[in-house]
């Protein structure tokens, strides 16, 4: 047997991992375009901050994959997937496959701006390459624009403060981390980021640049304001990366469709996980890309099963995330957003904490918590197990470690529950 997966990132290298826990002998060939061994891509804005030094990315030693005979091929960019005959071509080399497997990921988005494609200081900010091009260009002259205050841009934005003279942040939406916070907390997060000496400008975006030869000088707002740029970091946001997929005939709709609990895509013999796929989430049914890091594990792990011949299944998808800026802590966990019927919402606030519960029914669906994620895997174990709230004996808000159950299954399982 064959196995071949496409990307060594979170769910390939998971992938790889759990084919040959299944499988001892066959071959395991997993194909990155990226010159690195599988690398923990969350750990980039703290290699920008100088916490985290290069050689202490690597998800893996090297000899870990000789040791399991996973053959981790870098430089290898795959051109074509030749469904009928089983071959994934990448270069001038041809891998056949018995199980195939994309892991192919995300890559970033850029909108249209005037005067910026191909310039030398307009910079991405996902991988490692990206990000050491812009800590050699980032010193405490520069003037650094970052567009998008999601989580990439706002890791960007971290690393770069404590570097250079200013950063200046550029976003389309109203508000900070629009995707993980709710309006009053994107508000407390706003104002201690603005402490820390990032300006924020909102509801607003970059139509063009200003540039000597290849390097942009400066750039014009959509409301006419003019910004000094030495470094532009694009950071608005990721699309799946699904051209190799479509192209060899998979089922695509923004992302690679897959069976969501097996990984299977609609070619029975290849399988899909990661930021480039579909995801359903389990706690409205709706059809989305999670282009989160424990979610690319999980369907890594299920694909990699599936593909060696076991009944593992995803368990179920849901946004989870868990982050701090500036020693700020942030926990955020399934539907924060959703508004209406039948949802409703419980709001505490003390000083710098703040706890935000969403319920659906008598079941709780998501959360926001800032410098008060002490309970956090309970509340995830309540979201995951959908567990009833009427089982509840003390105050969901006040209590949660001191929760007690009328059923010892729901004790066992908040003890067997996710930390974050």
């Amino acid at each position: 047997m064959n196995y071949v997966i496409i990307g060594a990132s979170a769910a390939g290298l998971a992938a790889a991992e759990s084919i040959r826990k299944y499988d001892k002998e066959s071959a395991v060939t997993v194909l990155t375009e990226e010159e690195y061994l599988p690398y923990s891509r969350p750990s980039i804005s703290y290699y920008l901050k100088g916490k985290v030094k290069e050689n202490d990315m690597p998800l893996r030693k090297s000899a870990y994959y000789k040791s399991q005979k996973i053959d981790i091929v870098t430089a290898s960019k795959v051109t074509a997937v030749d469904t009928e005959n089983k071959i994934v071509k990448a270069g001038r080399k041809n891998y056949f496959y018995d199980k195939l497997c994309f892991c192919t990921g995300s890559k970033p988005f850029v909108p249209p701006m005037e005067n910026v494609s191909g310039k030398s200081n307009a910079l991405t900010f996902l991988d490692i390459a990206s990000a050491k091009q812009i800590k050699k260009l980032a010193c405490n002259k520069t003037r650094a624009v970052v567009i998008g205050a999601g989580l990439i841009g706002m890791k960007a934005a971290e690393g770069l403060v404590k570097i250079c003279k200013s950063v200046d942040v550029v976003e389309l939406s109203p508000r900070v981390l629009p995707s993980i916070l709710d309006e009053v907390s994107s508000k407390q997060v706003k104002k201690h980021l603005e402490e820390n000496g990032i300006k924020f400008h909102l509801g607003n975006t970059v139509v063009k640049a200003s540039s000597k030869g290849k390097e942009i000088t400066a750039v014009t707002l959509k409301d006419g304001k003019k910004l000094a740029c030495d470094l532009l970091v694009l950071a608005v946001g990721v699309r799946p990366c699904v051209d190799l997929a479509e192209k060899a005939g998979l089922e695509v709709d923004r992302g690679i469709i897959t069976d969501y609990e097996t990984m299977q895509t609609s070619d029975k013999d290849i399988y899909a996980a990661g930021d480039c796929c579909v995801s359903k989430d389990m706690l409205d049914g709706s059809k989305k890309i999670i282009a989160l890091w424990p979610n690319a594990v999980q369907q890594g792990t299920a694909a990699g099963a599936q593909m060696a011949g076991r009944d593992l299944k995803t368990g179920g998808t849901y946004s989870v995330n868990a982050i701090d800026f500036f020693g700020l802590r942030i926990c955020t966990c399934g539907l924060i957003n959703a508004g209406g019927e039948p949802y409703s919402d419980q709001i505490k606030q003390d000083g710098s904490s703040y706890k935000r519960l969403v319920f659906e029914g008598d079941r709780l669906v998501g959360y926001v918590l800032i410098n008060s994620s002490e309970n956090a895997g309970i509340y995830t174990s309540l979201i995951s197990n959908k567990i009833s709230l009427d089982t509840l004996e003390k105050d969901i808000m006040e209590t949660p470690s001191l929760f007690m159950f009328d059923k010892e299954t729901r004790i066992s399982k908040l003890r067997g529950g996710v930390n974050i």
